[in-house]
């Protein structure tokens, strides 16, 4: 019995040697971030210009050996993939992309419908890539932002990244992944990604956004209109606003949001939209000759936030129906709990939400006052 288990043992010995396949850390390139440009080729098949950025494996750790934390190549291609192939005869190892974070796409191509289509079908049918990761815009060449920002780079996810990862301080811009573009494609046929551009000093930054409507560039969105659209939205997070009141400034820190939305769909649609706001206020300054505890005063700097609020409320609706762009969920609400009117006006549903009269009211409260007198 022994001898048999011996024997059994033996045969099986050849096949325990491991991970025969396996690729160590060394031997692969980690793409954390990839910009795509449009080559201005009105010819050929090669027409965005595509930038991989990699951490140098060899500078992490206590042992690093000095040199630039990342790597930029770039090179004319004709999709994104297409363009690692290509570079396979200038980097010695593969690519690999699970810790792909950051797709920056730039100016002039988001202007190309077709090459955009190309792009996010293609990232979106790629096993290999996370869907979360996030979809800027870009302002300027895609490139340039990458190489003012690839130097100082000091984490392997890269700053871009985590500037934009989860958007929990601002609601100047909002952040988008590619799961999440997908969506708005197929339920709105709008989106809204992060702009990034390049400040005078040469660093990026990343404020306002980007309207895309099925597939081509509408316009840009300033970061007050943005911050309009998450607080319609109910994805307004901690944030601050400054008001004149009575010639002296107040800050307020809006803390919590809630929106309610009732659409009535008859020959008119009209959607009544009501935002509760609460917060506190951040800092304030006041004549000696009033008191913040006075309920009057407070109501009144409740008003005049209200009405900061509402004038930039105004324009941003406005823009909206200018662009023909339903960032706000409407035609979503009305497909959701009105679906036999939906199928009747989702074809002209452009021309529609420019019609549609929509009643917004803010009510703002101040929950605390500070500490000081």
């Amino acid at each position: 019995m022994k001898k048999l288990l011996v024997i059994i043992l033996l045969f099986l010995l050849p096949f325990t040697t491991g991970c025969w396949d396996k690729v160590e850390i060394e031997q692969r390139v980690f793409v954390t971030e990839i910009g795509i440009d449009k080559n201005g080729k009105e010819e050929g098949i090669n027409k965005m210009t595509v930038t991989y950025q990699y951490p140098n494996i060899n500078n992490i750790g206590k042992d690093s050996g000095g040199g630039s934390s990342n790597f930029l190549i770039t090179t004319e291609s004709s999709s994104v993939f297409q363009a690692g192939r290509q570079f396979m005869t200038k980097v010695p190892f593969p690519f690999y992309y699970k810790h792909l974070k950051v797709v920056i796409l730039g100016n002039e191509f988001l202007k190309e419908e077709n090459l955009i289509r190309v792009v996010l079908d293609e990232l979106n049918r790629d096993t290999k890539i996370n869907k979360r990761v996030r979809i800027l815009a870009a302002d300027t060449t895609a490139k340039e932002i990458m190489e003012a920002s690839f130097n100082k780079e000091q984490r392997t996810e890269g700053t871009i990244y985590a500037t934009v990862r989860d958007n929990r301080n601002t609601s100047s811009y909002t952040t988008k992944s590619l799961a999440d573009i997908v969506t708005d494609f197929d339920i709105a046929g709008v989106t809204l990604i992060p702009r990034i551009s390049l400040d005078e000093k040469g660093s990026f930054v990343v404020s306002g956004g980007c309207i895309l409507k099925n597939y081509h560039f509408l316009d840009w969105i300033d970061p007050v209109e943005n911050k309009v659209i998450n607080l319609i939205n109910g994805d307004m997070v901690i944030e601050t606003i400054d008001v004149i009141y009575e010639q002296n400034l107040i800050s307020y820190a809006i803390s919590e949001t809630e929106t309610r939305r009732d659409i009535k769909v008859d020959d008119k649609i009209t959607a009544d939209i009501n935002v509760q706001v609460e917060g506190y206020l951040q800092g304030y300054t006041l004549s000696d000759k009033s008191s913040i505890e006075n309920d009057e005063i407070i109501m009144n700097m409740e008003k005049a936030i209200e009405s900061e609020m509402m004038k930039a409320a105004r324009r941003t609706i406005s823009h909206m129906k200018e662009v023909k762009a339903d960032l706000i969920g409407i035609g979503e609400h009305i497909s959701k709990y009105h679906p036999k009117e939906w199928d009747k006006i989702e074809n002209d549903w452009d021309d529609i939400f420019s019609e549609v009269e929509i009643n917004l009211n803010i009510d703002v409260k101040i929950r605390r006052i500070g500490l000081t007198r």
